[in-house]
């Protein structure tokens, strides 16, 4: 099962969604994380520091490495697919390759039957990067924060899905929206939810994710939040989205 956490907007937790829901499938799954945004920030968020020299995804990407080289372990069940800013220039290396949505996809053909659950944490644009990942994909989970223009920036996604199905991944399925960094109390959070449920026709739309200081501090500790805060009220949304992963996964 391959799972890209896609947005083209920053700033919606992706990178906190990524990581939450790998701590979560590795309690009892075989699961990778890619990093696949430049900023490299899910690496730096499970604690990973990478050498001047070691390899990245876009060594991976670039062939200049084999994937299975590069994955890194983690403490917490699951391994990692590392990257720093050298990640920028792949858009600009791989654009005139033939199949340069498709590598992605080529590559993890040889880790089907090492992980149960890939999860690939996507940059916040829909250039070559997310494409890959969209065309890689079996399933996808959108986080979207609650507020007004976060909302907006749905349409054109859903868009360059539906593009995406049409001619390079078919098998593509949008899991669900997770909303994120919600607070129940106030009316731009109420609104933002009831627009969600009633626009998005057919496409799920999860239990929200509670807006706290606590996932930033996972963050910066360099853990998932099942393992640095496991309060139910910030985990169980997540545990609801790995569960469906989990039924996909088994089905």
């Amino acid at each position: 099962m391959i799972t890209a956490i896609a947005n083209q907007k920053g700033g919606v937790a992706k990178t906190t969604s990524t990581i939450a829901l790998g701590g979560l499938l590795s309690e009892g799954n075989s699961c990778l994380l890619i990093d696949l945004d430049p900023q490299g920030n899910l690496t730096t968020g499970v604690g990973i520091t990478l050498a001047d020299d070691q390899p990245t995804v876009y060594d991976v990407l670039t062939k200049r490495a084999h994937v299975k080289e590069v994955i890194v372990s983690t403490s917490f069940g699951f391994s990692v697919l590392p990257a720093n800013e050298i990640l920028a220039q792949a858009e600009k290396d791989l654009a005139n390759h033939d199949d340069r949505f498709l590598l992605l996809r080529d590559i993890l053909k040889s880790l089907r039957s090492t992980f149960d659950h890939i999860l690939i944490d996507c940059p916040p644009s829909m250039g070559l990067l997310t494409a890959n990942a969209l065309c890689a994909a079996n399933t996808l989970v959108i986080p979207v924060q609650c507020q007004f223009f976060a909302v907006k920036g749905l349409e054109g996604l859903l868009k360059t899905i539906d593009t995406v199905k049409k001619r390079l991944n078919p098998h593509l399925q949008v899991l669900g929206v997770l909303p994120t960094m919600a607070e129940p109390n106030t009316l731009m959070t109420q609104d933002v939810l009831k627009t969600l449920r009633s626009e998005l026709n057919g496409i799920r739309v999860f239990n929200p994710v509670p807006k706290s200081v606590k996932f930033p501090e996972s963050n910066y500790a360099g853990a998932p939040i099942n393992r640095y805060a496991n309060e139910w009220r910030l985990v169980q949304p997540y545990r609801d989205v790995a569960r469906e992963l989990m039924i996909l996964q088994e089905g």
